[in-house]
């Protein structure tokens, strides 16, 4: 309905935008409509005639038409939408004089606030408010001032409001306005009008507001009204600011007010708390508050804005905060996840040893809630339960004493095929490492969970703790007879396969076209070669792949998880070898355990030969390697692959603490002390570093939210941005700034006259590519001969896309009218790097999202530079992404680099890229850069980026 495509001369005359797109009817039939007798029909025109105006046709000349047979009408329709004509036509002329005929408006106005309707007296006197002209104004005031003892409560309100404007214009018209208006708020019953009555005071003679708030405070100023209330909070922060020796007094109101029941004076209160007093007191009621409307109001995005607050306070004073711990948690109770998630990030730095073990039980009890309750989004309940188990898990991570009271619990969860399994299984892990003393108790409660488990993520990473943590011969023992059992008789091939195979090799009368046995069950998988082609496999089915789920291990085997069966043969290779150095062990027991795990990797090997697909070479060459350590056990490799295998492990842990610490470091640097020196901006030069000084009251907030002030924009750095949009011999020379924010792009384009005529009806046209939108009409300028001129040009951005601005510059000659001229600009092109930052996701996140994510863009490695780790520093500077990939994984002279790299765009955009690249022998690099992302122009915009910076 509104537009911001008006001129600013069409601004300067009108209180309001109406955006039109029809077609513009004759003045003669919208006069003939004016005269006419039919309501309908005038109200009709009237829209018109407005809408028109507003758009860029004036209608003035039917001024005299409206006031002779519109103005008249008693209609309330028509009465309204005169008003709104008379708010935006010209009511005086060149000269600035009051046209003749607002002499016959100011009449109709002065009956119309003496009408016996109050609403048609509401309405002219909010029109009263719009008018600018004293002129028009003076003959008036004596009836605005009889409708402040109407007896209608909406007649007050707008000639409280009437006089408020009048004051503030032209205050000798109404020297004693804020004596009256003292008089009246002091005996008016109607919330609003008081409100009204209030604010006028407070702007025009604030000590009378003063005077009047004192009174007040001996009353229950929370039996007021909300819109009073919020009058009242709003005055409060600026005596604060202005008469700090009361500000004590002042914040005693304030505490008065947190009794309120309006949600909203609850928000201004606690906020303005927050941004005028830093006392303990102050900040426990305003984070008390906040947590209130956070468990007790219903819509979510006041939530989110309650957390906003919540984050600051925490921020600045954890520790107040952590005492409200428990009543946070209880905020959980919301179906709305992207809520449960913020609280849950927010109670996770707040978790202190007092609180952790309540925390702990809390966040315990809401697992087991999750897993009985009946939720309508099966998905959204695995994902809360993933977010708890997380959080749980970076709990016992900070405060390890918790860590027998949660195992026992989230152990069971194990089991799920959802995404929080993953999460226990990881947890479990982490707690056997740092944790010895329940390495005991977890091993025992996954021996038992074992066979249970659906997931192969989950199977594997469970194989490696059974490798890693079996310590003693009887949990080797039990170890291999779990895993015997979860494999099942052997062969793996059941014989009904074999035989169907062979039938099918000796005689091709019942196969396909392919060469498959045409009774075997088919399912038709995406799988990816070496050189990172795609190609589809028809795997056929060996056996039932449904039943029970003690029977999924050995399904994920025999139909093709190859990956799986080899961690499988890595961990019963890692408990022989870990029984061989151990010295109490008989030897007769040793070698018939090492037989026994032979047996296994020779019929997953002859498994991997005679299924479909056939076993891939990464995987065989695996198995073959566990194979030669158990027939070498006494060699030095087979001594070293359990100690190298757990340091390697102890090494990713001690990466992912250091990276938090890092994270949390670099966090705390935001900050500043409290006792750091006080610059002031306008004394310092431009290299210096700036503080922020509270200069207006709602400055206070951005001085006290410890923000830096954003240097970026100053002179010397625009100058950087300068783009020569037309050459020098043009007759118009013409450059452009542009400045890159969130959401739009500002183009500051100077046009300068290099000839020796005017030039006339000078605009400057502009369109764009990509996701791209302006904002505004272009508008006409003359330019006289060696001027110059500032234009500004505002682009909506609505996705992280490179886009391209083009356009040209039109205008004609003062000597010869006729003539229209054109010089084309320059394309401006837009970086996509200004809207992308680097960012962080966990590794699980990252794999979450490579597969989920359909767009990828597949760049070949073309470079000039010789060294791997030099060329990954290269994509990482142009990029503006986050290597993923911990430094110890990147150390080293190696001639192979896999890294995976996180980016997030302005807009909520994630990026992803994997870099795997190889070193030949000669020093060339040879590889791909595969970037992946949910939209099509995120993940070309960077491949093109990536193409155009590689070759350094």
């Amino acid at each position: 309905f509104f537009s911001g495509n008006m001129s600013q001369t069409q601004e300067s005359q009108c209180t309001q935008l109406i955006h039109f797109d029809g077609a513009s009817p004759s003045a003669k039939e919208l006069k003939e409509d004016l005269e006419g007798a039919n309501v309908d029909k005038k109200i009709e025109a009237m829209k018109k005639v407005i809408m028109l105006h507003l758009n860029g046709e004036p209608q003035s000349s039917l001024t005299m038409t409206i006031i002779r047979f519109v103005l008249p009408n008693d209609n309330h329709t028509l009465k309204k939408l005169t008003l709104y004509f008379l708010e935006i036509i010209d009511k005086t002329d060149a000269q600035g004089r009051l046209l003749p005929e607002m002499i016959l408006v100011c009449n109709f106005i002065r009956n119309d606030l003496q009408h016996p309707n109050e609403y048609v007296r509401g309405c002219t006197l909010r029109f009263v408010c719009k008018v600018k002209e004293m002129e028009l104004i003076e003959p008036l005031t004596d009836s605005i001032l009889t409708n402040l003892d109407n007896r209608h409560s909406y007649v007050r309100r707008n000639a409280i409001l009437a006089v408020f404007t009048v004051f503030q214009r032209f205050p000798h018209l109404l020297p004693d306005g804020p004596e009256l208006i003292e008089g009246l708020i002091e005996n008016e019953s109607d919330a609003t009008a008081r409100r009204n009555a209030f604010i006028m005071l407070f702007n025009a003679a604030p000590e009378r507001a003063v005077r009047y708030l004192r009174k007040a405070i001996d009353l229950d100023i929370t039996s007021t009204g909300e819109h009073f209330q919020l009058a009242v909070v709003d005055l409060l922060r600026h005596l604060c600011k202005t008469n700090p020796q009361e500000k004590s007094q002042y914040l005693r109101v304030i505490f008065s007010l947190l009794s309120s029941k309006s949600a909203a004076v609850l928000f201004q209160c606690a906020n303005t708390l927050l941004t005028l007093s830093t006392s303990p007191t102050a900040i426990r009621e305003s984070a008390g508050t906040f947590v209130k409307l956070l468990s007790s109001h219903g819509d979510n995005n006041v939530r989110l804005l309650v957390l906003d607050r919540l984050e600051e306070i925490k921020k600045r004073f954890p520790d107040i905060l952590s005492e409200m711990l428990m009543d946070l948690l209880r905020t959980l109770n919301t179906p709305n996840l992207d809520i449960r998630r913020k609280v849950l990030d927010l109670c996770l730095d707040l978790v202190r040893e007092a609180n952790v073990d309540k925390a702990v039980q809390f966040l315990k009890k809401e697992v087991v809630r999750t897993q009985g309750e009946v939720e309508l989004d099966k998905q959204a309940s695995q994902e809360y339960r993933q977010s708890l188990v997380r959080c749980i898990h970076q709990c016992v991570v900070r405060h390890p004493v918790v860590a027998n009271q949660i195992l026992p619990v989230l152990s069971d969860y194990v089991i799920e095929a959802g995404p929080s399994a993953v999460d226990v299984i990881l947890f479990m892990r982490e707690i056997m490492q740092k944790q010895p003393d329940l390495r005991e108790e977890a091993l025992n409660k996954l021996l038992t969970m074992f066979p249970s488990i659906s997931s192969p993520r989950v199977l594997r990473i469970a194989l490696w703790i059974f490798s890693v943590h079996s310590r003693s011969p009887d949990e080797i023992t039990r170890v291999l007879e779990v895993l015997k059992d979860a494999l099942g008789p052997f062969p793996l091939i059941p014989a009904e396969k074999g035989k169907s195979q062979a039938t099918a090799k000796s005689s091709g009368a019942d196969t396909g076209d392919d060469g498959t046995a045409a009774d075997a069950s088919k399912t038709a998988t995406l799988s990816i070669n070496k050189d990172g082609t795609y190609v589809t496999t028809l795997l056929e089915s060996a056996g039932p792949t449904e039943g029970t789920p003690e029977q999924a291990f050995r399904n994920h085997l025999v139909t093709g998880d190859f990956f799986l069966a080899s961690v499988v043969c890595s961990t019963v290779t890692k408990l022989v070898l870990s029984l061989y150095s151990m010295e109490d062990v008989p030897q007769h027991q040793k070698t018939s355990t090492k037989n026994d795990v032979l047996s296994i990797l020779v019929e997953i090997l002859n498994l991997g030969n005679s299924s479909v697909p056939i076993i891939d070479d990464d995987s065989h060459e695996r198995i073959c390697l566990c194979k030669a350590l158990l027939q070498n056990t006494s060699s030095t490799l087979s001594q070293e692959v359990l100690p190298k295998s757990i340091a390697a492990f102890a090494d990713l842990v001690q990466d992912n603490a250091k990276a938090s610490a890092a994270a949390l470091t670099a966090d705390q640097k935001k900050y500043t002390p409290v006792d750091s020196s006080l610059i002031f901006s306008q004394l310092a030069g431009v290299n210096k570093s700036a503080a922020e000084v509270e200069i207006e009251v709602e400055d206070v907030q951005l001085a006290t939210s410890n923000q830096q002030v954003n240097r970026k924009s100053d002179f010397l750095s625009k100058l950087n941005k300068v783009i020569q949009l037309t050459g020098r011999s043009d007759p118009i020379y013409s450059e452009a700034t542009v400045t890159v924010h969130q959401y739009d792009i500002l183009l500051d384009i100077l046009v300068v006259n290099q000839s020796d005529s005017t030039m006339q009806n000078l605009t400057v046209e502009l369109a764009t590519m990509g996701d791209l939108k302006l904002c505004e009409r272009p508008q006409s300028y003359t330019l006289a001969s060696h001027e110059s001129i500032g234009i500004k040009a505002n682009i909506k951005v609505s996705s992280t896309e490179t886009g391209v601005i083009f356009g040209n510059i039109v205008y004609d000659s003062a000597t010869n009218p006729n003539d229209r001229s054109c010089v084309i600009l320059n394309d401006i092109h837009i970086d996509i790097m200004d809207y992308i930052t680097p960012a962080t996701c966990t590794a699980t996140q990252f794999r979450s999202m490579w597969a989920e994510f359909e767009w990828e863009n597949k760049v070949v490695v073309n470079t000039e530079v010789k060294s791997l780790r030099e060329y990954l520093d290269t994509i990482l500077k142009h990029t503006n992404m986050k290597c993923l990939t911990s430094d110890s994984s990147l150390e080293g002279d190696c001639d192979f680099l896999s890294a995976n790299l996180y980016a997030k765009s302005s807009f909520g955009e994630d990026a992803l890229a994997n870099i795997s690249v190889e070193r030949h022998m000669e020093g060339r690099l040879e590889g791909f850069v595969r970037i992946r992302s949910k939209t099509q122009g995120i993940a070309l915009s960077l491949g093109d980026k990536i193409t155009m910076k590689q070759k350094g």
